[in-house]
C-alpha cells in the first residue's frame, strides 16, 4: 500500500513538475472536442553579434524580423490549394546582443588555435580574379572545424546571454561573426570532414572547395553561426561581385556579400548590412532552420495505431557491369530514421531486380528521355510524370504485401548509366507527389558510375528523400508564413542557400547523413500537434457512443499521455512531446476501433482536379565539378 501511495505521489510530482514552467494561455487541457488544438509557443531568439562594435542599426533589423511564424503543408499550394495548417503557432521574442572586447578576444584567439593555414580555396582564387572585388584574399588561410567552432559558442551562450541553461535550451541563438575589423585578422574558412559518404567513402567536406563554408549549426544545439568575415564562398555565390545573374536563369541574385564588400564603391553599399543580416535572420535562420513548414504533410506517412514505418527499397540493375547492392546499406538507412523518429519501428527492406525488368526499363527510358513515346505521361502532359504513373499502376507486382496497419515508404531505385539517364543525368533523386493535390507518393534514386566517381552512393540519397517523402524540406527552401510566400535559392533570394550550411542530410553539401538538430525540433513539433489533432478529432464519436463506457480505462490513458505531449511540448521536449502525442492518440484510435469507429484520418490533403501548376523537379547534384 505504500509502496502504491508513493508511487502515486512521484508521478504527480513528475506532472506538477513538467507544468512548472511558464506556458502559453492555451494549455488547458489536451482535448477540445469539435474544435481544432493549437498549440502556441513563445519561441526567444537571440542575436548575438560579434566583433560587429557599432556597425548595426537595430531598428533597420528588427524591422524586417518577423513577430510570428504560422506553418502550413507547402507542396499542396503549388495545386492552388490550401496547406493544411499545422495546429501550431510560434511568437517570436527577440534579444540583441553586442560582445565586449573581452569575449571577442577569447573567441578570435580561439578560432586562431584552431585553425589548420592552407592555400586558397578555389572560389577565393576566383574571387581575386574578379574585376570587381576590393581586396584580393592573401595566404594562409585557416581552415578551421565548423561544429568545434558552434560547441565553442554554445558553451559560452550562458554567461554572454545572461540566461540559465534551462532558458537556453529554450531559445534559438545567431551568431553574427565579423572577424575583418581587427588586426589579428586572418583569411579563413570552415570544414566539416567527420562523415564521408557511407557507400563510397567520398569525404565531400575535405576534398571539394565547394564545401568551404562561412556558417554553420544544429550539431552542438539550438545554434547557428553566420560569418561574413569567411570565405569568399561558392555556396551562396558571395566569391562571384562582378555578374549579376549567376545561376543564369535571366533574374538578378541577391547575395550577401563580404563584409569587406561593404564599402563606397564595393558590392553592397555600407548601410545595407543591418537589412542584410536581417534577411538572412528571417529568410534562412527563421523560415528554413527553427520554425519550418513542412513540404508534405507528415500525417500522411502514420502508421496505424498498431503499425510500423517500412522503407522498402527496390533496386533496379541498369548496369550490367555493375551492382546497386555494393553502393547502398539498408542498416544505414535504417539507423538514421529510427533515430529521427525514435516513436515508430521502424523497417527497412531492400530487393534487388536483376537484371531490371522490361516495363521498369521503358519507363525509366521514357523519364530521362531517351525513349520518345507516347505513355501514362501523357496524362499529366510531362515525361517526367512517367515514373510515377508507371509504379503508381503497377505497384503490386513490385512492393510485396505488409500488414494493413503499417505505413509503407516505396522507395524505388535505379543502378544505371549517365547514358540510360538521358537528360536526367545528374538527378540523384526526388520524392515524388500524386500529380493531383500534393500528396506525397513515391521516392525514386539514381546511381550510376559516374555519379560514384563523383563520391555519391544510394544511402545518403535514400535518406534525404525519405526525409521529404515523411515531411522535411530543405534548408534552402521555405515558406514566409507573414507574406503567405514559398521561395527557394533564386533571383531575390539567391542568399538563402546559406541554410544549407547547418547540420541536415537535407541540405545539397553532403557533408552528414544525420538529421539535426533543426530537424528534430520541427518534425516533433508537427507530429505532436498533428497527433493530438488526430486524437481530438475521434474524441466526439467516442464520447457520444453508446457503448462508451468499453473505453473508459482507453481514454483515461490518452488523456494521460495528452497532457504529457503538451507538457512536454511547453517545456521543449518535443521528443517526448511527440511519442507522447502518438501514444495518446493510438490509445484513442484502439477505443475507437474497439467500438467500430473509422479511423481515417481528416488531415489530409484535399483533392482536385490537376491544374499543372506545380513544379516537378529533383535534386540534383550541385557544383559536380568542385
Amino acid at each position: 500500500m505504500r509502496t502504491r501511495v508513493l508511487k502515486s505521489i512521484i508521478a504527480l510530482l513528475f506532472i506538477a513538475a513538467l507544468f512548472s514552467s511558464p506556458v502559453s494561455a492555451k494549455q488547458e487541457g489536451p482535448w477540445h472536442p469539435g474544435d481544432p488544438i493549437q498549440l502556441e509557443q513563445k519561441i526567444p531568439v537571440n542575436l548575438v553579434f560579434i566583433g560587429y562594435d557599432d556597425m548595426i542599426d537595430r531598428t533597420i533589423l528588427t524591422d524586417v524580423l518577423p513577430a510570428s511564424y504560422d506553418p502550413l503543408v507547402r507542396y499542396p499550394q503549388f495545386y492552388g490549394l490550401p496547406g493544411r495548417e499545422m495546429g501550431l503557432l510560434y511568437d517570436f521574442d527577440y534579444k540583441i546582443i553586442d560582445t565586449d572586447s573581452r569575449f571577442d578576444n577569447r573567441f578570435f584567439k580561439f578560432l586562431t588555435e584552431k585553425g589548420v593555414s592552407g592555400d586558397l580555396t578555389d572560389f577565393q582564387a576566383a574571387y581575386n580574379a574578379m574585376e570587381n572585388n576590393v581586396l584580393d584574399v592573401t595566404t594562409p588561410v585557416l581552415y578551421i572545424d565548423a561544429p568545434t567552432v558552434e560547441k565553442y559558442l554554445t558553451e559560452q551562450s550562458r554567461s554572454l546571454l545572461g540566461r540559465s541553461w534551462r532558458d537556453l535550451e529554450r531559445s534559438y541563438t545567431i551568431f553574427f561573426v565579423n572577424w575583418y575589423s581587427r588586426p589579428d585578422f586572418q583569411f579563413h574558412v570552415y570544414t566539416k570532414t567527420d562523415e564521408p559518404d557511407p557507400d563510397t567513402g567520398y569525404n565531400f567536406g575535405e576534398i571539394r572547395a565547394s564545401r568551404k563554408m562561412i556558417a554553420w549549426g544544429g550539431t552542438h544545439g539550438r545554434t547557428w553561426f553566420y560569418d561574413l568575415s569567411a570565405g569568399p564562398e561558392s555556396w551562396a555565390g558571395n566569391y562571384d561581385v562582378d555578374n549579376p545573374d549567376l545561376d543564369g536563369d535571366g533574374e538578378e541574385d541577391y547575395r550577401i556579400p563580404p563584409i569587406w564588400e561593404y564599402v563606397d564603391g564595393g558590392y553592397r553599399e555600407p548601410g545595407r548590412i543591418s537589412q542584410d543580416l536581417g534577411f538572412v535572420t528571417r529568410f534562412v535562420a527563421i523560415n528554413l532552420l527553427f520554425t519550418s513548414s513542412p513540404l508534405y504533410d507528415p500525417l500522411v506517412t502514420a502508421p496505424a495505431w498498431d503499425g510500423l514505418k517500412v522503407g522498402h527499397i527496390e533496386m533496379f540493375e541498369d548496369d550490367p557491369a555493375s551492382s546497386g547492392l555494393d553502393w547502398i546499406d539498408p542498416g544505414f538507412i535504417d539507423g538514421k530514421l529510427r533515430s529521427f523518429q525514435p516513436y515508430y519501428d521502424w523497417d527497412v527492406n531492400l530487393e534487388d531486380n536483376d537484371p531490371i525488368d522490361p516495363g521498369a526499363q521503358r519507363a525509366l527510358r521514357i523519364f530521362g528521355g531517351v525513349l520518345e513515346e507516347d505513355d501514362c505521361w501523357n496524362d499529366f502532359g510531362d515525361p517526367f510524370a512517367e515514373l510515377f504513373c508507371y509504379f503508381d499502376a503497377n505497384l503490386d507486382s513490385y512492393v510485396p504485401e505488409y500488414d494493413p496497419s503499417d505505413y509503407v515508404a516505396e522507395v524505388f531505385s535505379f543502378n544505371t548509366t549517365g547514358e540510360n539517364l538521358g537528360n536526367q543525368f545528374g538527378l540523384l533523386g526526388f520524392a515524388d507527389d500524386n500529380w493531383v493535390d500534393g500528396t506525397q507518393t513515391y521516392v525514386f534514386t539514381f546511381g550510376s558510375e559516374d555519379y560514384r566517381t563523383l563520391g555519391y552512393g544510394f544511402s545518403n540519397t535514400v535518406v534525404h528523400e525519405v526525409g521529404h517523402h515523411i515531411g522535411m524540406s530543405h534548408p534552402h527552401d521555405g515558406y514566409d508564413s507573414l507574406l503567405n510566400i514559398d521561395y527557394g535559392p533564386s533571383g531575390q533570394f539567391y542568399f538563402v542557400w546559406s541554410g544549407d550550411e547547418s547540420a541536415t542530410v537535407m541540405n545539397y553539401l553532403a557533408i552528414t547523413g544525420k538529421f539535426g538538430q533543426f530537424d528534430r525540433d520541427n518534425m516533433y513539433r508537427w507530429e505532436t500537434a498533428g497527433y493530438l489533432n488526430l486524437a481530438n478529432d475521434l474524441l466526439p464519436q467516442i464520447l457520444t457512443h453508446p457503448e462508451v463506457g468499453k473505453v473508459r480505462g482507453q481514454l483515461q490513458k490518452a488523456e494521460i499521455n495528452g497532457v504529457l505531449a503538451v507538457a512536454s511540448f511547453y517545456s521543449w521536449n518535443y521528443a517526448r512531446a511527440a511519442s507522447s502525442a502518438r501514444l495518446a492518440y493510438e490509445q484513442m484510435a484502439a477505443a475507437a476501433d474497439k467500438l467500430g469507429i473509422s479511423t481515417e484520418s481528416a488531415l489530409m490533403a484535399l483533392r482536385a482536379v490537376p491544374t499543372g501548376m506545380a513544379p516537378h523537379e529533383g535534386d540534383p547534384i550541385r557544383f559536380p565539378n568542385n
